[in-house]
Parts: C-alpha cells; structure tokens; sequence
C-alpha cells in the first residue's frame, strides 16, 4: 500500500461508497482501490457494513400494546449485529455450497464467537469455548437457494448426530430470516418432512422464524395473511437480535 492509500480513512472511503465526493476524489479513490487489494477488501467491507446496517434499520411499525426496546438501544443492538455478521462474511466466510463433510468424527465447521473479552474470534466449531461442557449453536439461514437450504438442514444433523455420539450436551437453534423463512413456510417448504422427522429425533433443537422477515415480506408482497408456518417453527421477533444475544451469552454461530 502506498503511503497516500495510508491516508484513505474510512470515513473517507463511506463518503466515496456514498457518492458524496468530488469527481476528483472520486477518481483518486477509485484508482487506489483498482491498484491495491488491502485497501479494496476495506471498501468492500465497509459496503456491506452499511448494507447490513441499512437492512437493520428496517423494522415493521409496531403496534403500541407490543413493548419494545428504545429506538437508540434497538439500534445499538442491531448495528453490533450487523457487524457480527460482517465479521463472518469478510473472515471466515459461509459454509461452502455442496460442503461435503469426511467419514471421521471431526466437525470442520467454521463458526464464530465472542471471547472474554468481547471480541470476536473464529474457529472451527470443535475448537470453540464450551459452555458448562456443553454446545449451544447458533445457525443461521438467509437465503431461499434450495441447495442451501438443504446445506442448513444437512449441517444441522450432522452437528446433532456428532454431539450425541460424543455424549457431549447441545443446544442448537436454526434461525431463518429473509429468503432462509422458505425452510419454514408450510406452504412452500421443499423440507417440511425432513424438519418433522428432525424435530422428532432431536428434542434439543428448535426452528425459528424472523417476525421482522414475515412482517418485511407482508409490506413488500402486498399481502394481508402470514403464510402459514410449518408446526415446528417458532417466531423470533428479529433474527439479528436473537443472533447479538446468543453470542453474548456464549453461544457459536454458524452461517450458511
């Protein structure tokens, strides 16, 4: 990197990715990003910082019997969520489409956490801190690509089956949000009797689906009635909440 690239500050690198500067800045910045890959991975990151940050913000009106937490604290709370989910993306990256897992009892699964001192780290899930010597795990669903979905429900079991066959205690939640609600939805779900047959066998797992996601696609598709959820699902009033609070309580978190 050069020295003038070491003065490109992120602020000045939001302001290019907001379009508010000059056509000389512009240019300047530009050219920086196109010769040096540390400082286009940073332009990339803050992208979709605000990207995520923007998605946050973008809560369902309420209802006035509903309590809910001050507007500066829900935002607080959801761009440190954000971030986290940042975090997974830039370093370690999702779970690989079509990941195929080898016949040994290892789990090569990448997850993230939060340490004593707050900060986030990455491992694979095996090399995780335990709580009481026990998982609790954290997966995460976004998308309505089929072969992901499936890929969610495929690590799902094999986290399940390994645990158990180690005697070791988990807690597993799947939390669907965005396109990942088509898991969920009775009407839609190419996996409705795989997710029975899972809840049937694993008593220590629970579905749950984001109610800002339902909320969001109710305003966006113009509907009238929640589509039904399949009897498994619970409802979890924002997915990126649920994820912040489980990391804070000790708990790993996966992507797909």
């Amino acid at each position: 990197m050069s020295s003038d690239d070491k003065l490109i500050s992120d602020e000045h690198l939001n302001a290019f990715i907001d379009n508010q500067l000059d056509a000389d800045e512009k240019s300047r910045i530009l050219a920086s990003i196109k010769s040096d890959n540390e400082l286009s991975h940073r332009a990339c990151e803050l992208k979709r910082l605000r990207e995520l940050v923007q998605h946050a913000y973008e809560l369902p009106s309420v209802r006035p019997e509903h309590a809910r937490p001050s507007r500066a604290m829900r935002g607080s709370l959801q761009a440190t969520a954000a971030a986290a989910l940042l975090a997974v993306g830039g370093v370690i990256g999702w779970i690989t489409h079509g990941q195929q897992y080898p016949a040994t009892n290892s789990l090569d699964v990448k997850a993230m956490y939060l340490d004593e001192e707050k900060a986030f780290q990455t491992a694979r899930v095996d090399d995780a801190p335990t709580i009481q010597g026990g998982r609790k795990i954290l997966l995460h669903i976004s998308t309505d690509d089929p072969q992901k979905l499936e890929d969610a429900l495929n690590t799902t079991e094999r986290l399940l089956q390994t645990y158990r066959a180690r005697h070791v205690p988990v807690e597993l939640e799947l939390v669907a949000n965005a396109g990942g609600l088509n898991l969920l939805r009775a009407d839609i779900s190419p996996f409705a009797d795989r997710i029975e047959d899972l809840q049937f066998r694993y008593e220590e797992l629970t579905f749950f689906a984001c109610q800002t996601a339902i909320n969001q696609m109710l305003e966006r598709e113009h509907r009238n009635q929640v589509p039904p959820l399949l009897p498994q699902a619970l409802t979890t009033p924002n997915a990126l909440d649920q994820i912040l609070t489980r990391l804070q309580e000790g708990w790993v978190y996966i992507s797909v």
